[in-house]
């Protein structure tokens, strides 16, 4: 079983990228603060895109500082969240993130079928 670490290291760099872009998706629904977002991530996938506090928190910074999401603190039952919307380039990026990710279903469907050109 000297594969599994390999399998674990191969899940977590895919579900990276997945995870940036789902982000990017539930926000261009509706504003999200953090739980809510870990929440609906863990929920829809049915924790197959679960994610933790501490990797959430910095990867919705990255996404502020690429200026792809905008985040604001409001009091909601006298409780401060930080509620996160994306932004016009976001939106832009998710369209261009959904169109390679089209791509790649396709690609890696056709291999994993035996290189049959219908699918």
């Amino acid at each position: 079983m000297s594969y599994v670490p390999e399998l674990e290291k191969w899940k977590v760099e895919i579900r990276r990228g997945l995870i940036e872009m789902s982000i990017l998706s539930l926000l261009s629904k509706r504003e999200m603060y953090g739980y809510e977002l870990s929440k609906s991530l863990n929920e829809i996938t049915k924790g197959v895109l679960s994610v933790e506090e501490g990797t959430l928190y910095p990867l919705l910074r990255r996404l502020e500082n690429k200026k792809y999401i905008r985040g604001e603190w409001k009091f909601v039952n006298e409780k401060a969240r930080k509620y996160y919307r994306i932004t016009p380039l976001g939106l832009e990026i998710l369209h261009n993130m959904k169109e390679i990710w089209q791509a790649i279903i396709v690609a890696v469907e056709k291999i994993l079928s035996g290189g049959n050109n219908n699918v």
